[in-house]
């Protein structure tokens, strides 16, 4: 069969496939990523991507509904461990990936492996991502490239899972790449948002028992309460609080804020927008944290689980950093006072190899065994939303 000849397309597909890949999710977070990581496959007929979810999760409530709604093909899982695909990508090392016949990339599906791994009764003293519980089976590597987002991510990758050093690979984060190209259109995310000359401040929490919103969860409220109308609040949840409550129950706990003007971020692809848009943000230690102190955006932690972050990493040095607001005090004078993370610029290239779209390409089809298109791999700005 020459090179150029279809070896996917059937009896009734229109496009010239050549290979097929496969998107593995677990959680709306990972769908999340997964959708930042897929651009570099645009405008290539030769490549088709379907989606499969690996069950397991606890936060997989309606996963299968959501990739419909993106216009997603998704395959079960029976299908999506046989012969039909050529490369898998999971951004996340759970799950029952050692069922696949096919080699499989890791990613983070966060600001870099920052978190101890989670576990029934609390976290075990492994980097997630990273660990040996994740990544082998019956004594072997899983994945044929564990995807890493900078190179000192290595030293903890020996620490906790040695036998799959050879399969690592510097990539860098792709999603940090399109909110830096999402600078320029800051503007246009804010117009869209009816955020006009006011001040946004956007509130983030990520999911669990010393998040945010399980430890501040009236402040919402509060800040609309107390800011006046020169000021815009906005709420970004983790995708596992959402797939864990669902929007009813949400829009119930937040009912007085959001008829005071709370914006409450939809739960996939918006909150990169409310990012770029933010004159300053509050949050805990979740991955937007980090990505908003990398870009230098004034930040304030109002929680912040240091038992659940990896000693010594780069988010354990923003917990260091970042001043804390005082929901006791006034609010608004410690939202106006808010500065961007001392060295902050240090924190990125701590977390953050360059070029990854171009790495992650280079990859993929290096995986697919095709050359890789004549046009540049670059990132895209994100998509405005609608308040």
């Amino acid at each position: 069969m020459s090179p150029a000849e279809p070896q996917r397309a059937g009896r009734w597909d229109t496009a010239p496939v050549e290979r097929r890949v496969l998107g593995v999710v677990r959680t709306l977070a990972a769908l999340d990523r997964l959708l930042d990581v897929l651009p570099v496959l645009a405008d290539d007929m030769r490549v088709e991507t379907r989606f499969a979810v690996a069950a397991g999760s606890e936060f997989a409530a309606n996963l299968t509904d959501q990739l419909h709604r993106s216009q997603a093909q998704v395959v079960g899982w029976e299908q999506a461990t046989g012969k039909d695909f050529d490369f898998a990508i999971s951004p996340s090392g759970n799950g029952s990936l050692h069922e696949l016949e096919v080699p499989v990339l890791t990613l983070p599906h966060g600001a870099g492996h920052h978190k101890l791994r989670a576990t029934e009764t609390g976290v075990a003293a492994e980097v997630s991502g990273l660990s040996a519980a994740q990544l082998m089976h019956e004594g072997r590597v899983v994945p044929a490239v564990v995807g890493l987002s900078h190179p000192n991510q290595l030293v903890e990758l020996r620490r906790n899972c040695p036998a799959a050093v050879p399969r690592a690979e510097v990539i860098g984060d792709p999603c940090f790449a399109r909110l830096q190209v999402s600078l320029p259109m800051r503007e246009q995310y804010r117009a869209a948002l009816g955020t006009g000359p006011r001040k946004l401040v956007v509130l983030a929490s990520t999911w669990g028992p010393n998040s945010l919103f399980r430890r501040q969860g009236g402040l919402a409220r509060q800040l609309v309460a107390a800011l006046p109308a020169e000021y815009q609040v906005a709420l970004v949840l983790h995708p596992n609080i959402w797939s864990r409550h669902e929007g009813l129950q949400l829009e119930t706990w937040l009912r007085t804020a959001l008829r005071n003007g709370l914006v409450l971020v939809p739960r996939l692809r918006k909150w990169q927008a409310a990012l770029v848009a933010a004159d300053v943000v509050v949050s805990d230690h979740g991955s937007l944290s980090f990505y908003a102190a990398a870009l230098g955006k004034p930040l304030l932690l109002a929680a912040f689980g240091a038992g659940e972050v990896a000693p010594g990493s780069p988010m354990a040095l923003l917990g260091e950093r970042v001043e804390r607001l005082d929901p006791a005090g006034n609010v608004r004078a410690q939202i106006d006072a808010a500065r961007p993370v001392p060295d902050h610029r240090q924190l990125a290239d701590l977390a953050f190899q360059d070029r990854p779209y171009q790495r992650l390409r280079e990859l993929i089809y290096r995986q697919l065994d095709l050359p890789e298109p004549p046009w540049p791999a670059r990132p895209e700005p994100v998509d405005p939303f609608h308040s």
